[in-house]
């Protein structure tokens, strides 16, 4: 019988199950668990209970005895309730639920989880922890959807709904500490709900400790929002920052430095002028407490393998550090005062950098570069742009209207095309001060839709007697909309009409009682 997976960037596949290559040990389980507590640099001891409670750890973070975790957790594995194809399961004895149960009725905090791993990828579920009425050895099972592990692939941390008002999770590892933390809330109401009753402190006061030592890579259609997005998640404090923009002449030499000629009192010198990238890995070298960013806009548009050169190598990173040290014996200079030292990215120094997806064939990233990235796609909502509700150029077309249909026929026209839906409007492609001049609207949205996202079809668009780009833009501060063909509708939308509605949390129904009389 064939399942559903998810694979590591979130698509689902249909594939056979093979248990030599598509399940974990238990041993391997283990790792996996203490791999995630030790990723911000903690200590973990993670012993089993005892040798009859295989499947159940004592956890002891840090040494603190006093807040000792137990966990009871398996690989996940497809299969289980028939014709139900599109879920993993794990089966553990009743005795190894109950006695996590029971520890968590004497006080201790307790979980109850699940480790799903394809394409080196690993997504924790978790269930509530509840007492099980079965005999001890019973085999008790518990299901999750693998559209739930799929969403957690691409967005991080989400839960499904399991009837009765229980919800399972779903999360990458960087969110394994806030998942503990939270555990008592995060079964019982929607994250959503967390923002009414206080949301307790996960790290620092502006960055979670979840994403320390990242490389993060937002794509996105043109005009989606993702410097806005670092802008209002991540940092804007110049102090604290770099920012370059890759193009086809950028180098290594721009980005990382160089020896440069200079006139010191009339004599020539040779010194290393350190570039962006070795400036602020001083910054962040001599200051540990504090977070620092290098903001990359517009990663492709340059040959990112080649300026980048053998500092790639440092974006494999443990325990938000580079994994590997490289020898560079300016950067090594500049940074430490010691030109023999490894050169390493640290875990304070966060890598984001922005794609727009409709220029991806500029400079085409690998696989090597993505995969060393951790992947974000920015959703082109219209209807939460803050000026979504304001009129095109004294119309009553909004531009939520406007956008919306127009993307609208990107897609349908575009049928076929993997590409079309990269030519969109993203939500903030014009400033609201575009919005209302007629010749600056004209200039970059109707040349994009002449140029780009229908340069095949203007026919189809536009009314015949403006073929050219020249007359539509001039028929545009005329007759502002005429310029559409008649079967081409925008329809007005009052400002109070425009909504928003943001879903934080995905989630997958899933009313079915659990294997064995288990709810």
């Amino acid at each position: 019988m064939a399942y559903m997976w998810a694979l590591g960037n979130g698509e689902i596949v249909e594939a056979t199950y093979n248990a030599q290559t598509d399940s974990l040990t238990n041993d391997q389980v283990r790792d996996e668990l203490v791999s995630a507590l030790q990723q911000f640099g903690h200590t973990v001891s993670c012993t089993r209970v005892n040798d009859s409670y295989n499947e159940v750890y004592s956890v002891i973070i840090d040494g603190n005895a006093e807040n000792e975790l137990v966990i009871c957790i398996k690989g996940t594995t497809p299969g289980g309730r028939s014709n139900l194809n599109d879920e993993q399961r794990i089966q553990q004895k009743s005795k190894h639920i109950n006695y996590a149960f029971m520890q968590h009725e004497m006080g201790k905090k307790a979980a109850h989880l699940g480790v799903y791993k394809r394409d080196d990828q690993v997504i924790f579920c978790a269930w509530k922890l509840k007492q099980s009425s079965a005999a001890a050895e019973t085999p008790i099972s518990k299901q999750i959807k693998i559209q739930s592990i799929a969403d957690a692939m691409k967005l991080g941390f989400v839960q499904q709904e399991k009837g009765g008002g229980e919800l399972a999770c779903a999360f990458r590892k960087e969110f394994i500490y806030f998942y503990l933390q939270n555990i008592e809330w995060f079964h019982n109401a929607p994250v959503r709900e967390m923002a009414t009753h206080g949301l307790p402190e996960i790290g620092t006061e502006d960055e979670p400790e979840f994403v320390m030592g990242k490389n993060i890579l937002l794509y996105g259609v043109p005009g989606c929002g993702k410097s806005h997005k670092i802008k209002e998640e991540y940092c804007d404090d110049e102090t604290r920052m770099e920012r370059v923009v890759f193009h086809p002449d950028y180098t290594y030499s721009d980005f990382i430095g160089q020896i440069m000629p200079t006139n010191v009192n009339g004599h020539i010198s040779y010194p290393f002028i350190p570039g962006p990238f070795t400036r602020i890995l001083r910054k962040a070298h001599e200051h540990p407490d504090t977070t620092y960013y290098l903001i990359i806009e517009e990663v492709n548009r340059g040959n990112a393998p080649a300026i980048f050169g053998e500092v790639f190598q440092l974006l494999d990173r443990v325990n938000g550090e580079s994994e590997y040290g490289i020898s560079n014996s300016d950067i090594a200079r500049e940074v430490y005062g010691d030109e023999n030292r490894k050169v390493k990215i640290p875990s304070n120094l966060i890598l984001i950098a922005t794609m727009n997806t409709a220029d991806q064939n500029v400079f085409t990233l690998d696989t090597a570069f993505k995969r060393r990235w951790s992947m974000m796609s920015i959703e082109n909502d219209i209807a939460a742009c803050r000026f979504a509700g304001a009129y095109v150029c004294d119309s009553q077309i909004t531009w939520y209207s406007f956008a919306e249909t127009i993307n609208s026929m990107i897609i349908d026209f575009g049928e076929g095309n993997l590409g079309s839906e990269d030519t969109r409007l993203g939500a903030y492609f014009v400033s609201e001060t575009e919005l209302r001049d007629r010749g600056a609207f004209a200039e970059k949205v109707l040349m994009y839709l002449w140029n780009d996202a229908f340069k095949y079809d203007h026919e189809r668009v536009f009314k015949p007697q403006y073929n050219t780009l020249e007359k539509l833009i001039r028929g545009f501060k005329e007759v502002l909309f005429g310029v559409f063909l008649d079967t081409v509708t925008f329809i007005p939308h009052p400002v109070a009409n425009i909504t928003t509605t943001v879903e934080i949390n995905p989630t997958t129904n899933d009313t079915g009682a659990e294997e064995n009389g288990e709810q």
